[in-house]
């Protein structure tokens, strides 16, 4: 580590103090003008990471003033973005601490300088910084699938924040058995696999999960499906039917495209969610039902309220829990993921060999938009069991569809091989004026700090040089 001084007479500054000799053990050099300064710097490549050190007095050569402190700090800034700025300023001016802490500079020094003080603030940020270091993700590395499987969740995979997020409220909504659930998603989603996941989590999951797609069915035909009718309702009703919501009488009622369900259906829907009572076709006597409804859909309900197409009081009775499923395309770190599972299945199913994609075919596979979402995903990877040949399937082996597939130039994909939830957060920061009012402490914190704001993106590498340029 590389310690610079800016200013005069810096030699005998740091060798009247000999414990701060001996606490940094690195080359110390010292520079004397802003023009030294700025040919310093020019010899530092704009990556370089480390601290720097800067007093607003540093002198121009061959001029009576001092340079706009502000903008020089701005300006290295953006020259050498690796370089973490700790500004010395002179206790009589109050007012240039708070325009530096203005410009997201957090931590700063006071003049006349303490070289104990000076030791403490470099051993700070240092530490700071090194942890930061610690806590890094991987580096990306080439595209390729991941030689590892992840848990499925009911049979859904997901490790991405968003999908570990679903799987949670999940659980916590699954341990209420009478709530109505509204989900959300595209269509090819996971709709009925999350109805279905909430189901088996519930004390409900010994009885009948009972499926009803309402847009397969004809509206004529829907009403007799769900409630069921007595003999004589109608022509052909020759004998008495239970309907579905009957058969999950103590289970789970999933309805499918709940937006697809014609105006008149709906009102009784609403009195089975509202009095847990309906009657069949045909019949004069309520029938009581214990049940919990589960609906979906891929419309956007408000606007079909706003419509009339769609009852308000129905809409807010089926969305007590609302839950929604991410587009495939917002979480493409779970392809890779997904692909490998697909893989494994449909090899199984037609007794062949599991195949792999190249680096090129995964990276079209991963940027491809996923109209159909997960199904989609799916029934590709099935065409590709029947017509792939060998065990790697090249880019040129991809439906036409994904030869346009635009792919940027830096992307490369990493797996975590240690897939936690982030539970850790950023400690909390002190105000500046605790912070100034405990004896000895160098470094003043502005209350709005964060780490996570300086300007670089990487972290601080223990061979890289770090300056520290000062005046008295």
């Amino acid at each position: 580590m590389i310690i610079v001084f800016a200013q005069q007479n810096s030699k005998e500054l740091v060798a009247d103090c000999e414990n701060f000799t001996l606490a940094f053990e690195h080359e110390i050099k010292h520079i004397d003008t802003a023009e030294q300064l700025g040919e310093y710097l020019a010899t530092l490549p704009p990556e370089t990471r480390g601290i720097l050190l800067l007093d607003p007095d540093l002198p121009e050569e061959g001029s009576d003033t001092t340079p706009d402190y502000l903008q020089k700090l701005q300006d290295i800034r953006n020259s050498h973005p690796g370089l973490a700025l700790l500004p010395i300023i002179p206790e009589e001016q109050p007012e240039l601490v708070r325009q530096v802490l203005e410009i997201d500079i957090y931590y700063t020094l006071h003049k006349p300088l303490n070289m104990a003080e000076v030791a403490a603030a470099i051993d700070r940020i240092h530490k700071t910084l090194c942890k930061k270091k610690e806590a890094a993700p991987a580096p990306r590395q080439t595209p390729a699938l991941p030689t590892t499987d992840v848990p499925a969740f009911h049979g859904m995979i997901g490790t991405s924040q968003t999908m570990r997020q679903l799987f949670t409220t999940i659980e916590k909504v699954a341990g209420d058995n009478y709530s109505t659930v509204l989900i959300r998603g595209e269509s090819g989603t996971g709709k009925e696999m999350v109805a279905r996941a909430i189901h088996a989590q519930s004390s409900r999951a010994e009885h009948n999960f009972v499926p009803v797609n309402c847009a397969a069915i004809p509206d004529d035909l829907l009403e007799s499906e769900l409630f069921g009718y007595t003999k004589g309702a109608f022509t052909g009703a020759n004998t008495n039917k239970p309907g579905r919501i009957q058969f999950a009488d103590k289970g789970t009622l999933f309805l499918d495209e709940i937006g697809d369900m014609k105006h008149s259906l709906q009102a009784k829907l609403l009195r089975v969610i509202q009095e847990r009572e309906f009657e069949p076709v045909g019949a004069f006597k309520s029938i009581p039902v214990n049940t919990r409804i589960l609906a979906a859909t891929h419309c956007d309900l408000e606007t079909l309220v706003a419509e009339g197409r769609f009852r308000e009081d129905l809409y807010y009775r089926l969305s007590v829990i609302p839950l929604h499923i991410p587009p495939l395309r917002s979480r493409t770190d779970d392809i890779p993921y997904l692909v490998n599972n697909f893989l494994r299945k449909y090899a199984t199913e037609r007794g062949r060999e599991p195949f792999s994609l190249s680096p090129q075919a995964l990276a079209a596979v991963i940027h491809y938009p996923w109209r159909g979402n997960v199904r989609e995903l799916e029934n590709l990877v099935q065409q590709l069991t029947i017509l792939a040949a060998g065990k790697r399937v090249e880019h040129a082996d991809l439906p036409e569809k994904f030869k346009d597939v635009a792919i940027p130039e830096d992307f490369s994909l990493h797996y975590s091989e240690d897939i936690k939830e982030e539970t850790s957060a950023p400690p909390q920061k002190k105000r500046a004026a605790e912070q100034s009012a405990k004896k000895g402490r160098s470094a003043r914190e502005h209350p709005r700090s964060q780490w996570r704001d300086w300007p670089w993106r990487g972290q601080l590498c223990p061979q890289q040089p770090m300056c520290f340029l000062q005046t008295t």
